[in-house]
């Protein structure tokens, strides 16, 4: 496991602890809920660099390969109702195609995890449905049938929802994936 970041404003409060208030690297530790070693790395880059942390380090691996503006063409994509359903190779194709950026599948997929979606089934919802219309069509045969055994029903359409569209899409972490038919 990597070890855990730390913010700057911790980082400044071990000199002001150690230098103006006189607390040992111990009672340091017992307050901040840190380690001695992070305490005396603290005090090293104040005496060398004048601040409690190293202002020339950087983030280690390599950089992030989309640009920001290539980011928001994907979000763009994928909040569009009728493309929520695209495939990773569709995205790398039209980031080809219409921002000639040439961008890996792994690379796709770990953006779409840091923009905080997930592949999920997509849940069918029909475009003409409506509760309060449902509502006033079941009073209204409640009116004319008050006993449900007396109707019959005949449906002679037959259509396999399976088979006309795609039955995974992209949603935001914790929503579910809707399409409207």
């Amino acid at each position: 496991m990597p070890p855990r970041t730390i913010s700057n404003d911790l980082k400044a409060r071990v000199p002001v602890l150690f230098f103006d208030q006189h607390r040992s690297v111990h009672e340091i530790c017992t307050i901040l809920g840190v380690k001695k070693t992070f305490v005396y790395t603290c005090l090293e880059n104040q005496t060398i660099h004048g601040v409690a942390y190293n202002p020339h380090a950087h983030r280690s691996g390599s950089r992030r390969f989309l640009a920001p503006i290539d980011i928001k063409f994907i979000e763009a994509l994928l909040v569009f109702p009728t493309t929520h359903t695209i495939y990773l190779d569709e995205i790398q194709e039209k980031l080809l195609t219409q921002r000639d950026v040439n961008v890996s599948l792994p690379t796709l997929f770990r953006t779409l995890r840091r923009l905080h979606l997930s592949r999920k089934r997509v849940s069918v919802r029909a475009l003409e449905r409506n509760d309060l219309d449902r509502s006033a069509y079941m009073n209204r045969i409640a009116d004319i049938a008050p006993d449900p055994n007396i109707l019959m029903f005949i449906d002679e359409a037959a259509k396999n929802d399976r088979t006309t569209g795609r039955p995974k899409g992209w949603s935001l972490v914790g929503t579910c994936c809707l399409q409207r038919r």
